[in-house]
């Protein structure tokens, strides 16, 4: 799935190389040696979830799930958890279900369902906030999505109106729930990327743009500030929900096929690229690191971080932590049986320095209305952009201050490059 393009790499990650032997002392991956590992989520604390394991990557040990539940899915920073429960043990039939404030409960089924005819919900997400659950669900054959509010403990069914399979990945705070929709294709039916608002209407991204080529064509994640990840005719995209914009990027070099599967709260995204039949290699993404998406593995390398995998490939990203630290996901292989492995960034990304290599401070950060920069050298332009590349602002200047009014702008993670005698700085700041 990927074109890696180390073109691609910003003078960021320059500076940060720079500072290397002391960042190299906080990177670290963890690769796990024991079969059926692999993770599917992580939150900001280094919890992460496996099928059947929490584990904390600080100790690097793994914890079984609670005897009455049976498998999880996600789980988020109040370490809640979306996972199953045994509906009947017996003949083996599973039931959504999930874990809030440590006590494990199920979600059932819906009036219409018979778990007894193969009709089951299955859990993929809960909400940042413990509120939603969701997944997908079936009756008989028809398939859809399913948000259960766990305050309320109402469970509804999302079906496409035009009456073809949809699904639901990740819900966010909002309870906007992520996926893809079948649509009418000749000789069959072609995937589409969509999302679920609470009024239960799809929408179909990018708007009035069907895919031209099969493939995973899906919404896989989505972070509070409705920015969403996943693929669009084989490649990697980010879709902003507020401003409407659709950025597709780059397979990366060597690759056929790529997306995102996961987006911080601060905009990093990562997923994973196909480099081979049934061959992964992960991939991550940041406008510090440059215009397209790179290889995770060299990102790493740059860093003194070596992939000590059997086939030196990082295989599928599948979670990154809201916070933007943590990395989770899988080595190649069957996925039931692969090996997890964690990376954890510390601050390699969005570090909060006030002071750069070469002499540019700026407070404060976070900032609410203006941004403070000072520079050695005459500051010659300053560009702000957002997470998906687009610049919101340039303007030009002459001397060693600068004082940035960026009041106007919605609240968010940006990256303002500052020019100065020759040189550029990227600089990650968070706007309240």
């Amino acid at each position: 799935m990927k074109k890696i393009t180390f073109l691609a790499k910003s003078v960021f990650l320059a500076a940060v190389l720079l500072g290397a032997s002391n960042i190299q002392a906080q990177i670290e991956l963890k690769v796990q040696t024991q079969m059926e590992t692999r993770f599917s989520d992580v939150n900001d604390a280094g919890t992460g979830v496996t099928m059947y394991d929490y584990y904390d990557f600080e100790t690097n040990q793994l914890t079984p799930i609670e005897s009455e539940a049976f498998m999880m899915a996600q789980i988020n920073n109040d370490e809640n958890v979306a996972g199953f429960m045994f509906y009947n043990e017996p003949e083996f039939i599973l039931q959504a279900a999930y874990r809030k404030d440590g006590v494990w409960k199920p979600i059932g089924f819906a009036p219409e369902q018979n778990p007894n005819n193969y009709d089951e919900n299955f859990t993929y997400a809960i909400s940042p906030n413990s509120k939603y659950i969701t997944g997908q669900s079936n009756v008989d054959y028809d398939y859809g999505g399913f948000l259960y509010d766990t305050e309320t403990e109402e469970l509804a069914l999302t079906f496409d109106p035009e009456g073809e399979a949809s699904s639901s990945y990740d819900v966010n705070d909002n309870g906007i729930m992520v996926g893809w929709v079948d649509r009418p294709d000749s000789g069959g039916t072609l995937r589409v990327p969509a999302y679920i608002t609470l009024d239960g209407e799809y929408h179909l991204i990018p708007e009035g743009q069907l895919p031209t080529l099969t493939g995973d064509n899906t919404i896989q994640g989505i972070n509070n500030n409705n920015m969403m990840v996943g693929d669009f005719d084989l490649a990697p995209f980010i879709y902003d929900m507020n401003t409407d914009t659709f950025t597709s990027f780059d397979i990366p070099a060597g690759a056929v096929h790529a997306a995102f599967g996961s987006i911080s709260e601060n905009g990093i995204a990562v997923g994973y690229a196909d480099v081979d039949f049934q061959v992964r290699d992960a991939i991550i993404y940041h406008p510090s690191l440059g215009d397209q998406p790179l290889y995770l593995k060299d990102v790493l390398a740059d860093n003194g971080i070596e992939v000590n995998t059997d086939d030196g490939l990082l295989g599928t990203a599948i979670s990154i932590s809201p916070n933007g630290k943590y990395i989770a996901g899988w080595v190649n292989g069957a996925p039931q049986y692969a090996e997890g492995w964690m990376v954890y960034l510390d601050d390699l990304i969005l570090g909060t320095n006030h002071v750069s290599q070469n002499g540019v401070s700026f407070y404060p950060n976070p900032v609410s209305d203006v941004l403070h920069i000072n520079s050695n050298e005459t500051i010659d332009s300053v560009a702000v952009y957002t997470i998906t590349g687009q610049r919101v602002s340039n303007i030009t200047s002459n001397n060693n201050n600068k004082e940035l009014n960026i009041s106007n702008l919605a609240s968010g993670v940006y990256l303002v490059k500052v020019t100065s005698n020759g040189s550029v700085e990227n600089l990650k700041v968070v706007k309240q």
